[in-house]
């Protein structure tokens, strides 16, 4: 609009301290680096009229001036949180004045025009700004290397390291591997005199195992010390990261295993959202069939953790854990895990239940099924080839936002159905940041700096909005700008304060991996038809028992 007056007319002259804002904002929200140069020559006016704007600007607040190098000779230019502040309720005044003009002032504040709100005002205070620059950097010399898996969140920040490495001042370098891979490169890591990396991915079920064997630095002294407070974070999943008293890592990609279900399918069968589990058997008998190609439902049978992981969080839904936790108000204890815990119940009435009806959906499973694991299940579900599945919160965007996706629009989000009569449970998981233990004092400041801005409110947004649907604080899932990417995100906050969302159905204990062998290979075998229940789940019992015998030795 400015330029319209001051380049097409006569209206105005050159504003060229709108001119330096609106480039330093652009750039801002581009990620692109800002140099002196490049924003005296968008001034519009001499070079010496700009650098004065430039220095009033940098005096005012309004830009930080942030050193590259060691000698300061070389630095950035970064807009302040003040400027981006300022400049976002400029930008919400601007827009009322639009609705104003056009006559939608007196819409309803529940009420958008073309699903947009104009004026903004009811909800400003919710929306959280675009992320802005570290006013201290970490150090433009410096690399900080963050070992991650293989998913959506991580995949955005592989995508994004240019911007966040500019607003950090740092360089960023993320190495992704597949799940099992990365559990054993952590404990590699534990091995080398100087660990390789600054920042690791822990996966919630891992917290027991690697803090007992040492591999992560335990938190509190760095939470304290920084005055860093958890509230902002779902319950659950702040304390899933929790270990014998020990924060051991910060949310980043929490995730929550759903029932994704077809609606316009159910409603051509005439059913409702399944809530128990003889409804899910029956909903997917009813629907195997009904069109060509289509499976009733597709589970993750594949041998290994897949299958193993399906087991554990499927017996939780006939309400018993896979080791003798002690009950709970809400469900069952994993903050003090004693040794008076540690019997495996497997081979009991809640595994054989569980074990009977894996058998039972197998007719009505994706022939694929035996084979799946977390991308084939969902991308099978998002090619249409299936009318439900469980899964994971966090893969929801294959097809919650790929316009070529046939359940896209489509589908509908339950926790897990339950055996009739008990509560229902999904179970919690995902990523949290963690410390090594290898990582040495001198640079440990550094990688708690990068961690902390790596898990503030704004940059989950910015994950939200670049396909990682997944939100653990509440001032990000407040966020009605979240809120419109997905409807899921808030009914997953819900879930959250209801307490359906727990982290008992996958004990975090330092024998989970090796319980998640043994299941991996007894239950495959079982669902292969090659043994019966009653041999599958002896055989995973006495297997577990001898697991934690041989453990109580030690």
């Amino acid at each position: 609009m400015r330029k319209l007056s001051e380049e097409k007319t006569d209206l105005a002259s050159v504003d060229a301290r709108w001119n330096i804002i609106a480039y330093a904002m652009n750039r801002h929200f581009e990620g692109k680096m800002l140099t002196i140069t490049s924003l005296a020559d968008a001034a519009g006016v001499p070079y010496g009229t700009a650098m004065r704007r430039i220095g009033e600007l940098i005096d005012e607040g309004l830009l930080l001036r942030r050193p590259r190098s060691k000698s300061g000779k070389s630095f950035s230019l970064h807009p302040t949180r003040t400027l981006i502040t300022q400049f976002e309720v400029y930008a919400s005044e601007f827009k009322r004045t639009v609705g104003d003009a056009f006559g939608f002032t007196d819409v309803d504040a529940d009420e958008a025009v073309d699903g947009f709100f104009f004026g903004g005002h009811y909800m400003a205070s919710r929306i959280l700004s675009y992320p802005n620059a570290m006013r201290v950097g970490i150090g433009k010399e410096r690399t900080i290397r963050v070992l991650c898996p293989i998913d959506p969140t991580f995949k955005t920040l592989k995508k994004l390291s240019p911007q966040l490495s500019e607003l950090c001042g740092a360089q960023f370098e993320f190495v992704t591997m597949p799940l099992d891979q990365l559990h054993d490169e952590i404990f590699e890591n534990q091995k080398r005199a100087k660990s390789r990396y600054d920042i690791v991915s822990v996966d919630l079920p891992w917290i027991g195992q690697l803090a007992e064997c040492a591999a992560v630095m335990p938190l509190n002294d760095l939470l304290k010390a920084n005055d860093y407070r958890g509230s902002d974070f779902h319950a659950t999943i702040w304390q899933a990261a929790r270990y014998r008293g020990q924060q051991c890592g910060i949310p980043i990609q929490p995730t929550v295993e759903l029932l994704f279900c077809r609606e316009d399918l159910l409603d051509e069968v005439g059913l409702g959202l399944p809530q128990t589990t003889d409804a899910l058997l029956h909903a997917a008998q009813a629907l195997h069939g009904t069109r060509r190609g289509q499976s009733g439902i597709v589970m993750n049978y594949g041998r290994g953790t897949p299958v193993a992981h399906t087991f554990m969080q499927t017996m939780a839904n006939f309400g018993s854990p896979v080791i003798d936790l002690s009950p709970s108000v809400d469900g069952f204890d994993t903050d003090t895990i004693h040794a008076k815990n540690y019997r495996p119940l497997i081979d009991s009435k809640a595994g054989r239940e569980t074990a009977q009806f894996l058998l039972d959906l197998l007719p009505f499973s994706h022939p694929d099924s035996l084979r799946c694991d977390w991308d084939k299940r969902i991308g099978i579900f998002s090619r249409g080839e299936a009318a439900m599945t469980y899964g994971w919160s966090i893969r929801a965007a294959r097809f919650e936002q790929d316009d070529s996706s046939v359940a896209q629009g489509k589908v509908i989000y339950a926790p897990h159905p339950s055996k009739a009569g008990l509560t229902q449970v999904s179970p919690v998981g995902g990523f949290v940041l963690a410390l090594p233990a290898a990582l040495g004092a001198d640079r440990v400041a550094n990688a708690w700096k990068a961690m902390e801005y790596l898990t503030r409110p704004e940059l989950m947004k910015l994950y939200v909005q670049n396909g990682s649907l997944t939100s653990p604080r509440f001032s990000t899932s407040a966020d009605p700008e979240v809120q419109a990417v997905s409807s899921m995100i808030r009914d997953i906050d819900k879930m959250e304060q209801n307490g359906t969302l727990q982290v008992w159905p996958r004990p975090p204990i330092p024998e989970f991996a090796d319980i998640t062998s043994i299941l991996g290979d007894e239950i495959y075998f079982l669902l292969q038809q090659q043994v019966s229940i009653d041999e599958a789940l002896g055989s995973a019992q006495h297997r577990i028992e001898k697991l934690f015998k041989m453990g109580a030795s030690k």
